[in-house]
């Protein structure tokens, strides 16, 4: 086994820093291993070769960090990340658009029974729906639909990976409302 590529793995892998004790449970070897020689050859290869990241010891325990350097670009790169919370009346809303679209406000009001404005606007501004277009009906009401950001938020490729009516059925042990889900893709 090669320890060294070893090392540089679970270094890569691990949230917190890497022990030596915690790295004599994981790879179970009788033979003593010892991790700071094989960290200061895998510090020296960083430093060497002008890689952007380097090993520094954290915590009693060794942890692969970014140079210094590059900090700017990284704080820019996630400075709009944030996690994602909605309330359970912007996640009914999202829900209904997801499996329905494109939907007017109206339309998922009537499945809601309330008003769903302000919960449309938070999602829109959340960028997890947009205007798809006009209805056909009576005052063309806006319909709307997911973006991108809704599907990279729900790790999703597409809208067809959404669960399935039975999968969702069988999740919540129960039987979901139907009016949710006819004339959607996800009825079987």
């Amino acid at each position: 086994m090669d320890y060294k590529h070893l090392v540089e793995v679970l270094l890569f892998a691990s949230p917190e820093p890497l022990t030596q004790a915690r790295f004599n449970h994981i790879i179970q070897d009788e033979n003593m291993v010892e991790l700071a020689p094989i960290i200061d050859e895998l510090s020296n290869e960083y430093e060497t070769s002008g890689k952007g990241l380097i090993i520094k010891k954290i915590g009693g325990g060794f942890q692969i960090l970014s140079h210094g350097d590059y900090h700017i670009y990284i704080e820019r790169m996630f400075k709009n990340t944030r996690k994602l919370q909605l309330s359970r009346p912007a996640l009914e809303a999202l829900s209904i658009i997801a499996y329905r679209q494109p939907v007017s406000k109206a339309e998922v009001e009537s499945i809601r029974g309330v008003e769903c404005g302000s919960v449309v606007n938070t999602l829109m501004e959340r960028e997890l729906i947009t205007v798809k277009g006009r209805g056909k009906t009576v005052g063309r009401p806006l319909l709307f639909g997911t973006t991108q950001i809704f599907l990279e938020s729900f790790g999703l490729e597409n809208t067809a990976d959404l669960p399935k009516l039975k999968e969702l059925s069988e999740l919540m042990g129960d039987n979901p409302d139907p009016v949710l889900f006819e004339n959607d893709h996800a009825t079987e």
